[in-house]
């Protein structure tokens, strides 16, 4: 039997840290888990072996199913028809003496916000790769998320029945592509038809897996072809555990062979501390495999109790409006510990036909029940209706949650996804905690959304609106220049999978035009200004003096959030009084960075600085110098010689070898800049980049150029500068759309 020698911390402060041994005996035997991969390497095919394997369901469903079967955990329809994990699932299930909570999340790019919030609460992942593909362009973006949150991994080598199926070769990419260090722990008996089973390096022992859905495990002595690569794949893993542990260092330098069990207390160590990553590997269509992995999970992934939350203590406040915010004031570490208040996050809302609305929940501290809850971010308080323990579209009430666990709160609750809940009331306490922030990648694509009859107006919006609720990668919003309803998203499949939602679970008929890019609109120089303004219209007129100076400001283009702009005023006494410096500021965060004069398009990195003007004892007032401040921002922007930034991607092709040249000159065809070919046997992998706009209906020439055997994935890698003439040809697009005078960028 596995014993953890880490030790739980269970004293702070000269007084306990947890309040009862039942609640320690029974959080650290909890594991709340993610799978997380490339498309198509496996994901839900693993979470319904682990389903059955645990008795959570009775029969094996594969993830194409056929009607109203498919995968448990892909349980819209959409999901059984195309085969593909749309949004991700949760279960629990109990495997021996542990308890898993399991998240099966997308692999396609579109729907990455799904693994970034799993990810963001769960307390350790399994890390799918192909056994033939290795490392691809999504598994680069699951490994940043990761390590963005500090999820300690488990690898696991999945389609080892496959051909060319190689496990050293995706070890050596993620090595090389991932910077992780790894090793094996389990070795391959034979590949694709002539897969076996596997190896235990530790154990030493063959493993084999028989029955008809190899339920039944054998375990026999190490076939003698293989004993000497088992016995280098052993040191291999102890020089790389003694790479990054103490223990098993000192061990090493003596020279002396460390036992089993501290060669599983050193993995347990190492992975929880994320020094190093074990390596698995199997087959989960063929049924070989799983049961090891649900033995390492327990055996090597961390409990909630031995994973560092932090959050933050943070107060409440007003602004002149009346208006209330949440501010930080400092970061505090929220502790595993059903004694204390209640902390939780709200990390997914999802509403489906079957169970309604259902709001993901971790608590990270205290208990959650059926009694007040307050909404940090809002200051509201309300009731649950119902808690709920989720087992993919289905649900069991459940009177209590404790820490360290994951529930839904199910229906209609004022909330939204990254809200923190605490207990409601004067028992609460004073002090209010805030959970981390989540990551939220920017959106990159539009499109209009055109309703077959304009009657269901109002249905349309509605139903929108919950979907922006679910999904904070989705936007939808009224064009008021154009009188377009537009949709924003992380890409085609994205917006097609929403519209297709719209159609099926809601009757409402709905087309999307022209996928369009979301540009931004940037500054390139630097500008003074000594404005006065004036307007006369008979009585009280409007008068503003502004002095100052524009210029670009540095930012971060590889995200949506953050600064983009700033706004600053420092006037000498009496030049301007406060009030009106801040009308200023007023029309440049809520007008002119929120819609520019090129393409309507946000304006980024932008420092507007007012040091100076003049004032009117009667015609300056609030509007003057809002008017002002717009009038002022249209003189001055051909001289500050706007341009335009667009979103490159991070492409990569999976084809036919003898079709390499073809892609990739299509591909430089499209602007997109090769970076690595790598070939291996009869399949190519190229990588590049290029501008998303140049993608569009890039998968049809693919298809054509491969015979319809090749595929490729995008994600997005930062916002750049366009080419002046391309940056003029998609305004005087957008202007003759909108019906207005060209504004030129180019003399």
């Amino acid at each position: 039997m596995f014993r953890s020698t880490l030790p739980f911390r269970a004293f702070r402060a000269g007084r306990p840290l947890y309040a009862t041994a039942a609640f320690l005996e029974h959080i650290k035997n909890v594991r709340n888990i993610g799978i997380s991969a490339h498309i198509d390497s496996g994901k839900t095919t693993i979470s319904e072996r682990i389903l059955f394997y645990s008795g959570r369901i009775q029969k094996i469903h594969e993830v194409k199913g056929s009607g109203d079967v498919g995968a448990t955990m892909d349980s819209m329809e959409l999901e059984k028809e195309r085969g593909i994990t749309i949004r991700s699932a949760a279960t629990q299930c109990r495997w021996k003496n542990t308890i898993i909570n399991v998240i099966d999340t997308p692999g396609h790019v579109d729907f990455t916000i799904e693994v970034e919030r799993a990810l963001r609460v769960l307390d350790g992942a399994i890390l799918l790769m192909c056994a033939v593909a290795g490392v691809q362009s999504q598994t680069l973006t699951v490994d940043r998320q990761m390590k963005r949150y500090g999820v300690p991994r488990i690898c696991f080598i999945n389609k080892m029945d496959r051909d060319n199926a190689n496990p050293q070769r995706a070890v050596r990419m993620a090595r090389e592509r991932l910077g992780l260090n790894m090793a094996f722990i389990q070795l391959n008996m034979g590949t694709a038809q002539d897969f076996e089973g596997v190896v235990d390096v530790i154990e030493q022992r063959a493993v084999y897996f028989d029955g008809t859905f190899g339920e039944k495990i054998r375990y026999e002595e190490v076939p003698s072809y293989m004993k000497e690569e088992v016995e280098n794949a052993r040191k291999e893993l102890i020089a790389k555990l003694a790479e990054c542990d103490e223990v098993i260092e000192e061990i090493f330098l003596n020279d002396e062979t460390p036992t089993v069990e501290q060669i599983h207390d050193a993995i347990r160590r190492a992975t929880i501390a994320n020094k190093f990553v074990p390596v698995m590997m199997g087959t989960a269509y063929r049924n070989k495999g799983v049961q090891l992995l649900m033995d390492a999970v327990a055996l090597y992934l961390p409990s909630p109790i031995e994973r560092k939350n932090t959050g933050f203590a943070v107060k409440r406040v007003k602004d002149e409006e009346g208006n209330t915010s949440v501010v930080k004031e400092k970061e505090i570490e929220l502790l595993t510990d059903d004694e204390k208040p209640l902390v939780a996050l709200i990390f997914k809302l999802e509403e489906t036909a079957k169970t309604g609305l259902s709001n993901y929940v971790r608590v990270y501290q205290g208990k959650m029940r059926k009694e007040h809850l307050m909404n940090i971010r809002t200051g509201k308080n309300f009731l649950p209706p119902k808690l709920v323990r989720m087992h993919a579209d289905s649900a069991e009430s459940i009177d209590e949650v404790r820490a360290g666990d994951i529930c839904a709160i199910q229906g209609e609750i004022d909330a939204s996804s990254g809200d923190t809940v605490m207990k409601a009331g004067p028992q609460a306490g004073s002090t209010l905690f805030s959970c981390e922030d989540m990551y939220v990648p920017p959106r990159v694509i539009s499109a209009a959304v055109k309703l077959k009859d304009e009657r269901d107006a109002g249905k349309l919006r509605e139903r929108m609106n919950a979907f922006m609720r679910e999904d904070p990668t989705f936007s939808f919003y009224r064009n008021t220049e154009t009188n377009e309803e537009i949709v924003e998203g992380m890409g085609e499949l994205h917006l097609d999978i929403y519209m297709e939602r719209m159609r099926r679970e809601y009757g409402l008929q709905v087309e999307l035009g022209k996928p369009t890019v979301n540009y931004r609109e940037v500054i390139t120089e630097r500008q003074e200004f000594d404005f006065v303004f004036k307007r006369q219209s008979g009585g009280a007129g409007q008068w503003a003096h502004l002095k100052g100076y524009v210029e670009p400001l540095p930012i971060d283009m590889t995200v949506e959030k953050g600064v983009k702009n700033r706004a600053t005023a420092k006037c000498s006494n009496g030049d301007i009084r406060e009030g009106l410096q801040k009308s200023v500021i007023k029309q440049l965060e809520r007008k002119i960075f929120v819609k520019g004069e090129l393409m309507n398009a946000p304006v980024w990195g932008v420092h507007f600085h007012l040091n100076g003007g003049a004032m009117h004892e009667v015609d300056s007032n609030d509007n003057a110098f809002k008017n002002a401040t717009q009038e002022l921002w249209e003189t001055l922007l051909p001289k500050l010689k706007p341009t335009l930034v667009e979103p490159y991607m991070e492409v990569e092709m999976t084809v036919p070898a003898a079709n390499m040249t073809d892609v990739a000159t299509e591909f430089a065809k499209r602007e997109g800049i090769v970076t690595e070919t790598v070939v291996d046997g009869p399949d190519a992998t190229i990588r590049g980049e290029t501008a998303l706009d140049t993608m569009f209906g890039f998968i049809s020439d693919l298809r054509r150029l491969t015979k319809g055997q090749g595929d490729f994935s995008m994600q997005f890698r930062e916002y750049r500068t366009m080419q002046p003439y391309k940056a003029q040809m998609r305004m005087d697009e957008r202007n003759k759309e909108l019906g207005r005078d060209l504004y030129k960028l180019i003399d």
